[in-house]
Order: structure tokens, then sequence, then C-alpha cells
């Protein structure tokens, strides 16, 4: 699965990266799948999965998945 952590959210993976390849030998909730990866779930925004946007709680993601997480954005005064 190749998983994108948009935003500041790639702060919380120990090398910084905002792309991650990890292999998944079975359908996984992603919202489980988050809280592995140390990520708060309170800071994630926007979820998609191959493009399609869906809700953390809702998804279940493979190993063949395409995977974005984004912080909420905020604009200026």
């Amino acid at each position: 699965m190749r998983l994108h952590l948009g935003g500041h959210l790639s702060w919380y993976d120990p090398q910084k990266r905002s792309w991650l390849e990890l292999h998944l030998s079975e359908p996984t909730s992603l919202v489980e799948l988050v809280r592995q990866l140390g990520l708060p779930e309170g800071e994630i925004a926007v979820v998609a999965v191959n493009r399609s946007a869906i809700s953390l709680d809702e998804a279940v993601v493979s190993d063949d998945d395409r995977v974005e997480l984004y912080p909420p954005l905020g604009g200026g005064t």
C-alpha cells in the first residue's frame, strides 16, 4: 500500500516521510492502521482511497491501494 501523509502529518513519521510504502497481508481497517502508525486521528480531516473520498472510520485498505491523509486546512485573515 502506498500511503501519503499530507501537510504536517509527515511529522509523525520517525523519518518525516510524506510517502510510505506499507505491505499488508490482508485487508485492514484504515483507522486501526492509523493507530498503529501513531497518527493522531483528530488531526486527519480528509481521507482518500484510490482517489475517492471516504470516512476514516469506514475505510478498509488492501496492499494495492493508494491512501492519502490530510489535516484540516486553514486560511489567513
